[in-house]
């Protein structure tokens, strides 16, 4: 009954209408949507309980999460946030290994918190694959360097970013922005370009041989976002890609490919220290002309393509490649806070 009532009543006049089992919300101009949606229910033969009605309001809560049309966003409530932080300070004290089932409640209350902290699904996947190590709830469950990282990263920057856009996936004409050029060959060249400024790698990193093309296509940008993140603070970068899986990962922000969800993780990382907002959109690869002759080398090529470049390369330091390649780091060592810090003018 409740897919038959959301279905009438969106087509009757109700802007925006939505059903956890039997509770609705619904949004459109204020008293119209209510009005249709009462009327819906009444032709129908539902009965409502008004003492549970809420608004019409600009921010009503939802299921524990708070819709705010006037800045078009969800977000935890103030209450689920301060139980989110206690949660986490447990955790970050918790000893070498806990219950599976104690296990499944923190990432059940992380995959909840994601709806509203869009970049804290980068943080909780390994959470959920360590779950899968042991079958029965009362099974304990050894808390791995990887597991423990990713919940301080939850603790120090996660819920920073509570408040997700319901527009995220749409990089729009008016928020302040740069454009970005990467690419990867297959042999494993990369390279990227801003602005007239540009980096190329064509040499093998090691442990890097067992890598698809997807991380190779990732990686320019993760390191873009190192190099010129501190010249771009509280700017989006929209990243010209044209790799469809790194445009949709970075849209959604989370993949399934393991190197490429380490780098999806160092990115959300970088953007947290450095404020800086990463997007990503599809250009083919007939366009992406620059960034294709930097990832295979072909530098002369890359310049004739160039309005204004610049003599000298931005170097990519070795120490960050190093670690860009390593997946077992803490986001709480010294190392990947101070290297976040650099900008191109001090590499």
């Amino acid at each position: 009954m409740g897919d038959d009532i959301e279905w009438i009543a969106t087509r009757r006049g109700a802007i925006w209408l939505r059903h956890y089992i039997d509770d609705f919300v619904a949004v459109g101009q204020k008293g119209t949507a209510m009005a249709v949606f009462k009327e819906t229910c009444q032709q129908l033969g539902m009965p409502l309980d008004e003492n549970k009605e809420e608004g019409p309001s600009e921010v009503l809560t939802f299921l524990g999460m708070e819709i705010d049309t006037a800045k078009v966003e969800v977000r935890l409530p103030q209450e689920k946030l301060a139980e989110m932080r206690a949660l986490l300070k447990r955790w970050r004290g918790m000893k070498k290994s806990c219950r599976r089932r104690d296990l499944e409640s923190v990432v059940g209350s992380l995959n909840h918190a994601c709806k509203a902290v869009r970049p804290g699904r980068a943080f909780k996947r390994r959470l959920q694959d360590l779950m899968t190590t042991v079958e029965r709830d009362g099974q304990r469950v050894r808390l791995n360097v990887e597991a423990r990282a990713d919940i301080e990263s939850w603790h120090q920057y996660g819920l920073r970013w509570n408040g997700t856009s319901l527009m995220t996936a749409v990089v729009t004409d008016e928020e302040p922005q740069e454009e970005m050029f990467s690419d990867a060959s297959g042999n494993w060249g990369c390279g990227a370009t801003w602005k007239g400024r540009w980096f190329q790698q064509w040499s093998a990193l090691p442990g890097t041989s067992e890598w698809s093309i997807m991380p190779k296509e990732l990686l320019p940008i993760v390191v873009a976002a190192v190099v010129w993140g501190r010249q771009l603070k509280g700017l989006t970068i929209k990243a010209r890609c044209d790799n469809m899986s790194v445009v949709a990962a970075i849209q959604s922000g989370a993949c399934k490919e393991k190197w490429s969800m380490h780098l999806m993780r160092s990115l959300t990382f970088i953007e947290a220290r450095v404020l800086v907002t990463v997007r990503a959109e599809h250009i083919s690869g007939s366009e992406n002309v620059i960034a294709d002759a930097l990832s295979r080398d072909g530098l002369y090529r890359a310049r004739s393509f160039m309005q204004v470049a610049e003599e000298e390369p931005v170097a990519m330091p070795t120490e960050l490649l190093g670690m860009l390649t390593t997946p077992s780091q803490s986001w709480s060592e010294q190392e990947w806070r101070r290297l976040s810090n650099l900008s191109s003018t001090s590499l």
